[in-house]
């Protein structure tokens, strides 16, 4: 039986205190110097490592973090697009590393890379497709580096839709996919609307029924729906429990960059006009193509059961129609859009049973 174990961000929150009620920590550098020195890695085959690699001539950041390089590679694919989980890969990722080598990847011209991006070149060629690309790219460079056959990937959100069709189209180097906030062409955004009239109405919420309504007809029916109009519409799934369960917003979510060991001040600083920029870049070159729906590998999706970002009942119906050798969908019942953060110590435990095993 697998132990309790105590968070990450239990652990950190207890150090802070300690730190500002004995007056040592008075500066944002004191605290994110505490974060790196509590999660540096001592073990003796362990990885510590961030560094550029070059993806189809492109130079892109990663993380490499784990207390044994021989552990399964774990990838983590992040959503938005073009919102890294690096930044805030510190509340939530030090208990993976004792299981799995994990990866994060600040994508294309996101996130770090911004700082180096020439945005004229940028935005000639900015696709999903392209990513996928760059992420097939990325796992053949950490095979090589950690001399290892196969990786599994982890899709979040927005990346669930990049790590999906990286599995459909490499299995051969692939464990497992896991996507965490799945992504589907099964009429999400219709769904999330109507759930959110529903809910706005059972609330006599005169507000949001007012923003919904400015917002119709929605989604757009005819070409992609504008990125304006997806934020408002999210603004109020968070608002109804659909983003942080038992929170109505994402601010502390959109503050942990602030503490990131793995940020600069100069990289947390340009992280929002990154996003926004390279997000309406790539969504004006979505396609609404099909879903993978057969695979060669296994499948597993892991949802917070109130999430309206990437909805649940979508995800769920998704699932019911892919065909893989093995497949797996695992509910966070007090959870929405983020999971690992909501109930981190059941999300690694739904890790350490339900994935590491296909490894072997």
């Amino acid at each position: 039986m697998i132990q309790p174990f105590f968070s990450l961000r239990c652990c950190i929150l207890v150090g802070l205190c300690c730190f500002f009620a004995a007056g040592r920590l008075h500066t944002q550098d004191a605290a994110t110097t505490l974060i790196r020195d509590l999660r540096q890695i001592h073990t003796p085959n362990g990885i510590e490592v961030s560094k550029e690699v070059i993806l189809n001539d492109v130079p892109q950041w990663i993380t490499v973090r784990g207390k044994d390089k021989n552990n399964p590679i774990l990838l983590f694919v992040h959503g938005g697009p073009a919102s890294p989980v690096m930044p805030i890969s510190w509340a939530f990722q030090n208990a993976w590393e004792d299981f799995f080598t994990v990866v994060q990847w600040d994508q294309r011209y996101a996130g770090k890379n911004w700082l180096s991006a020439d945005t004229a070149v940028a935005a000639q060629n900015l696709s999903p497709d392209l990513i996928i690309r760059d992420g097939l790219d990325l796992i053949d460079t950490l095979r090589a580096i950690l001399n290892q056959d196969k990786v599994f990937v982890l899709g979040y959100s927005f990346g669930s839709k990049i790590g999906i069709e990286m599995a459909a189209a490499a299995p051969q180097k692939i464990h497992a996919f896991i996507g965490m906030g799945q992504v589907t062409d099964l009429q999400p955004e219709q769904y999330l609307y109507e759930r959110l009239v529903e809910l706005a109405t059972a609330d006599d919420n005169q507000t949001a029924l007012q923003e919904l309504k400015s917002i119709a007809p929605y989604p757009n029916p005819e070409g992609a729906t504008p990125v304006g109009k997806l934020l408002r519409a999210r603004k109020w799934a968070r608002f109804y429990n659909g983003g942080w369960y038992g929170k109505p917003d994402f601010n502390l979510l959109f503050s942990l960059p602030e503490l990131s060991p793995d940020y600069t001040p100069a990289a947390i600083e340009v992280l929002h006009v990154s996003t926004a920029w390279v997000s309406r870049k790539i969504m004006r070159n979505t396609q609404n193509k099909p879903m993978p729906l057969q695979f060669e590998v296994p499948i597993l999706l892991f949802m917070g059961k109130h999430d309206l970002h990437t909805p649940y009942e979508p995800a769920r119906s998704y699932f019911d129609k892919i065909n893989a050798p093995y497949k797996k969908f695992v509910t966070f019942e007090f959870s929405a859009h983020v999971p690992m953060l909501e109930e981190p110590g059941k999300f690694l435990l739904a890790l350490v049973t339900e994935v590491l095993p296909l490894a072997k």
